[in-house]
């Protein structure tokens, strides 16, 4: 039996509506207890948090960690080293690899190699079409067995809407959701940005806001004909936004995520034609950024995920029309949301915390992102107070396509735990672990 106490820190679990001066103690692995004081002689180890907030470990719902075939840019190793800086204890990994994991075998890969290598707990999300091509369905039931926590053909949406409609039908029955890239391809043509005044002064091709939420409309629609669970990822539209709003409305099972680029930046970071705001979907006007933060604040966007994807600097360094989409997002996502949102008085720190724990774990229907009694103890301990500057040394991913990088920011991760072990911890922000002073044998004398 292993013991570890966290004394003298903040702990916020929105699950459990929980914000307090508590101590936490660990035991196996899981939540053993808290109380307003738990002496340290219950533990083998003590953790000092003083000053520092002590939340449940943050999930995300859309990672690329590139392994198999993209080791040049992700590994599952690297991408769980990512997670942990990021505070991130739980991850869902998207399918579209080389080969795509579309097989009992894929699956049992993307665990195997968390088991052996990863630092954080990884989800395989399954492909909903062999080889994502959108045409033949995989075997569902057979890969959720597998282990499967999600199903979707991200980086390929499934412009078939029958496809669509049968998928929804089977995962109603598997209780699985489908998580889906909308976006229709005919009006996404060769855009490389967003459709707008920005392109247009840039001359590059744009992709319209409705590429997007024409294909929101209709998978609301499916959904709510067939019963199935319809998660929409990284919405980035107004128009999108309203449609699942309408949707909740209506009772329709719809979630939906946003990433922390599209909530802070616009197509305006395009200008000097910089590729580390070169995203699908694109970065759109500043009607979108508010209409985005508003959705999250109400409710209509359950939670934030940050589309973490990797590539490697000769990719990215390259002529904006020919570069690949996306950034990473893990390490950066907790500092670039407090400093844009809970520093400036807009967000309680409290929400945020909820969005990327609670919020994303309710949608998958898993017993993780809270620290009540018996859960793993998956904890992210949080500073609050220092600017710093944000470099390299905390990026945990192989690539470095972040937009932050030399950004001042606040809010920085301390440590991450994992069942109760530390995975990560910055020497500058946290002090350590120390040994609890034992118990003196009952008779003897000092």
């Amino acid at each position: 039996m292993t013991r570890t106490l966290i004394s003298n820190g903040t702990v916020i679990d929105p699950a459990q509506g929980i914000h307090a001066q508590l101590d936490v103690l660990v035991e196996d692995g899981r939540v053993l207890d808290m109380q307003r004081t738990i002496a340290a002689e219950q533990a083998a180890e003590v953790i000092d948090a003083s000053g520092l907030v002590v939340a449940p470990g943050f999930v995300d719902l859309h990672v690329h960690l590139r392994e198999p075939g993209g080791e040049g840019a992700e590994t599952i190793a690297s991408g769980t080293r990512a997670a942990a800086f990021g505070g991130f204890t739980t991850i869902y990994a998207m399918p579209n690899t080389n080969p795509v994991c579309d097989t009992q075998t894929g699956v049992a890969y993307v665990l195997s190699r968390a088991a052996s290598e990863g630092l954080v707990k990884v989800v395989p999300i399954a492909a909903v079409t062999i080889g994502q091509q959108g045409t033949d369905l995989t075997n569902l039931g057979a890969l959720k067995d597998a282990g499967a926590g999600a199903f979707s053909d991200d980086g390929h949406p499934i412009m078939n809407a029958e496809i669509m409609r049968r998928v929804l039908e089977y995962t109603r029955v598997l209780e699985r959701p489908v998580f889906e890239h909308c976006e229709d391809l005919n009006l996404t043509g060769q855009g490389v940005m967003h459709e707008g005044l920005v392109s247009l002064q840039l001359g590059l091709k744009g992709i319209p806001r409705v590429s997007e939420s024409i294909i929101v409309a209709r998978n609301v629609a499916l959904a709510a004909a067939t019963g199935g669970h319809i998660h929409i990822c990284h919405v980035s539209a107004r128009e999108s936004v309203e449609a699942i709003r309408e949707g909740k409305r209506s009772g329709v099972r719809v979630t939906a995520e946003v990433t922390p680029h599209h909530l802070t930046m616009t197509d305006e970071a395009v200008r000097g034609y910089d590729t580390h705001a070169k995203m699908k979907p694109p970065l759109c006007a500043e009607e979108d950024r508010l209409a985005l933060v508003a959705g999250l604040e109400d409710g209509t966007i359950d939670c934030i995920a940050t589309d973490h994807a990797p590539h490697s600097s000769t990719a990215k360094n390259n002529v904006f029309d020919a570069a690949p989409f996306g950034i990473i997002g893990m390490e950066s996502a907790f500092p670039v949301l407090y400093t844009t949102f809970v520093e400036t008085g807009q967000w309680t720190l409290d929400f945020l915390i909820e969005r990327m724990t609670n919020a994303p774990a309710k949608i998958v229907d898993r017993r993780i992102g809270s620290l009540q009694t018996g859960m793993p103890a998956d904890i992210v301990l949080l500073e609050m107070g220092t600017e710093y500057t944000f470099d390299a040394s905390y990026i945990g991913s192989k690539s470095s396509n972040c937009p932050w990088l030399g950004q001042r920011l606040k809010g920085r991760i301390a440590a991450t735990m994992v069942d109760g072990r530390i995975v990560h911890r910055r020497e500058d922000a946290f002090g350590g672990v120390k040994t609890a002073p034992r118990k003196r044998a009952a008779g003897k004398r000092k």
